[in-house]
């Protein structure tokens, strides 16, 4: 696994490599581009996405929609409302920092914009005035905004246009905070402040209650997520997982060292990963092995992304998101991308006695791959090295099935694990190990052996 710091169990390197919930690493999935050009944000709405693009909010669905100029900043969720006889509407309500609360929906096949208006009017008959809102999360079937510094405002129960001043939860510690953060945790909404994590809980304005559950920051408005039974949070500190004060990025604590800036968090609830995006790296670790971590490299990623069924990324080359195992990126035009993964060890020094000197006399693997590529096998010592390639799979794979209509085509998945031994003699008082394949690989077990060393 990963580690940023020098240890003899951990990888110096490990591109596009993520762990697994056995503690193995497998290669990443390819991604598919479904938005092409520089995006410079992102936001679900089911299975569509609304973007920032050339200072333009565009909403997809297969295919680019203009709507209207961008925002300071974009927030958007879902909402099913109410419009009558049991009917009801699918929009996005978004919040964009600057305008008061909006939302899209399509009409006889347009996308139209619209602002919230509250129902709820004062002595003069004149509607509360709503915050300019910068977060936003459906709840209980209520809509949720920040208002003010550390309180958070919601509407009536399935009434998005009906917003009584006197809904407002307060989450305050013992210093002030601005709300950066709101996200549907399942029985608790997640709100994430400057300096700390609260949850409130309850059905009704009736008996809402709230708790600090964590005693440290977000590191910006997409910076924490949750899958229902735990929150996933990145901070300036460090990564942190449920309630636990105690941060799971030791391996990749040089990141934390200096200021962050805004990072980015989303958990692939379907793979059970967790997704971190600081510094312009894209971190990977598994709910099963939290705190081991592998990285998706190459992307040029500026933000996450997790529509229903997918998690990806966006940036300069648009918004991609993860898909099979086994395939290259792939672009919008349908042109191929291959990537490749590389597993690559600190220095080892199996020696520190005697001269110092030792021997790698072979190297195992226990080893599960694709059969359309090799993977290769290199260790160096200084100037002198050792390099093989080495097939993945042995014999005829097993498949699922053959295609139906009884072609000659066939899914070769799940290929079993194979061992494989490398003989590469090499003398010297340190040693390096790298493992790269342009296909799917997991490695399972590692195991170098020196004469001359431990």
């Amino acid at each position: 696994m990963l580690s940023l710091h020098h240890r003899d169990d951990r990888l110096r390197a490990a591109g596009n490599l993520l762990p697994t919930a056995e503690g193995g690493l497998e290669t990443r999935p390819g991604g598919l581009q479904i938005i092409a050009g520089a995006v410079d944000a992102a936001r679900p709405w089911g299975d569509r996405i609304i973007a920032e693009k050339g200072g333009r909010i565009v909403v997809w669905d297969g295919a680019e929609n203009d709507l209207c100029a961008a925002g300071a900043v974009l927030q958007a969720t879902s909402f099913q409302a109410l419009t009558g006889a049991g009917l009801r509407e699918s929009r996005a309500y978004v919040a964009d920092g600057v305008n008061p609360l909006w939302y899209v929906a399509r009409r006889s096949g347009v996308y139209e914009r619209e602002f919230v208006v509250n129902t709820i009017l004062d002595d003069d008959s004149v509607p509360y005035p709503l915050p300019v809102p910068w977060a936003i999360a459906t709840w209980r079937n209520r809509l949720w905004i920040p208002d003010g510094n550390n309180r958070v405002r919601h509407c009536q129960f399935d009434r998005p246009d009906e917003w009584d001043p006197l809904w407002t939860v307060e989450c305050q510690g013992k210093e002030p905070a601005r709300v950066m953060a709101i996200i549907d945790h399942g029985e608790a909404l997640g709100v994430g402040l400057q300096n700390a994590v609260w949850e409130i809980t309850g059905t009704s304005q009736y008996n809402w209650d709230r708790r600090e559950v964590l005693q440290i920051g977000v590191a910006g408005s997409n910076a924490i997520d949750g899958d229902g039974a735990r929150l996933a949070v990145l901070a300036p500190q460090g990564v942190f997982l449920g309630n636990s004060p105690d941060s799971i990025s030791e391996d990749i604590r040089e990141m934390f060292t200096v200021p962050i800036g805004i990072g980015e968090l989303v958990l692939d609830t379907r793979r059970q990963l967790v997704l971190v995006l600081v510094a312009g790296r894209l971190f990977v670790t598994h709910l099963k092995k939290p705190g081991l971590w592998g990285e998706i490299t190459g992307t040029g990623a500026t933000g996450l992304i997790r529509t229903q069924n997918h998690v990806g990324w966006y940036g300069n080359d648009g918004v991609w998101l993860l898909m099979g195992r086994d395939t290259a990126d792939k672009l919008l035009d349908g042109t191929e991308r291959p990537f490749t993964c590389v597993y690559d060890t600190w220095e080892q020094r199996p020696n520190l006695g005697g001269n110092g000197r030792a021997l790698c006399e072979r190297t195992l693997l226990d080893i599960a791959g694709s059969a359309r590529g090799q993977a290769t096998y290199r260790v160096a010592n200084g100037a002198r090295s050792f390099e093989q390639s080495f097939d993945l799979v042995d014999g005829v794979v097993d498949t699922w099935s053959d295609d139906m209509d009884g072609s000659e085509t066939w899914q070769a998945w799940p290929t079993p694990a194979v061992r494989r031994e490398l003989v590469p003699r090499l003398a010297g008082e340190q040693f390096r190990h790298t493992i790269s394949a342009p296909c799917y690989m997991q490695i399972r077990r590692f195991e170098p052996k020196y004469r001359g060393g431990a």
